[in-house]
């Protein structure tokens, strides 16, 4: 059994990140994907298989091109698919995926995760969100070595990401702020109190710092 299904698109952007995922999605041989711009842009999705085959490939293929069209943002929220997000990223180091949704509240981008989707009231497009991803990576992969506690490495790596300040400058300020501090006697560094108050304090300092100084 064959099938041919066609989708348009708004844009070339947009086709191309449609053919991407289900090019990574989709692991079947009988796979044939044609771009067409005559009159408009088109993709052309062909599948060939069992009956049951080609009817869970449609459904996926559906499913995708309607997380894509999602993307283009409606009554002003963009959503975005995670796994999509985290097939284009190139990540340094392992991270938890909404403590980029908490640095967006900090920055102002009302933000939020629904299940498999990341939902934003902005005008953030899907490469902005993939560069954010990348970024927060790269700071966790600055703390590997480092004796810090998970909620630590978070308020930390927030606080460089929209700061743009080295780990290592963060977390003197941090210390200093009591923010965070050592445990005990040890070298492990932990917030000085609950997450969600380390986050408020963390606003109100960043802010502070942005204000510019009064002679």
């Amino acid at each position: 059994m064959r099938r041919e299904l066609v989708f348009t698109f708004n844009n070339t952007n947009e086709a191309l990140t449609f053919m991407e995922i289900v090019t990574s999605r989709i692991k079947s041989k009988e796979l044939l994907i044609k771009y067409d711009v005559s009159g408009g842009i088109r993709v052309h999705v062909s599948i060939q298989g069992e009956p049951h085959e080609v009817e869970l490939y449609a459904v996926e293929i559906r499913r995708i091109y309607n997380d894509v069209r999602m993307m283009r943002g409606r009554y002003g929220v963009r959503t975005y698919d995670i796994s999509l997000i985290l097939n284009k990223a190139r990540l340094k180091a392992a991270m938890p995926i909404d403590i980029v949704i908490d640095a967006m509240h900090i920055m102002g981008i009302n933000a939020e995760i629904e299940g498999s989707k990341i939902r934003i009231r902005d005008s953030l497009g899907l490469d902005d969100v993939v560069r954010m991803i990348e970024k927060m990576s790269e700071l966790y992969r600055d703390m590997l070595d480092m004796d810090i506690s998970a909620q630590a490495k978070r308020v930390i790596a927030i606080y460089s990401f929209v700061t743009g300040k080295p780990i290592k400058d963060c977390i003197i300020d941090l210390l200093n702020h009591e923010l965070i501090t050592k445990y005990g006697d040890s070298e492990l560094l932990v917030l000085s109190m609950d997450y969600d108050h380390a986050l408020l304090r963390l606003q109100e300092l960043i802010e502070r710092e942005r204000k510019p100084n009064k002679d």
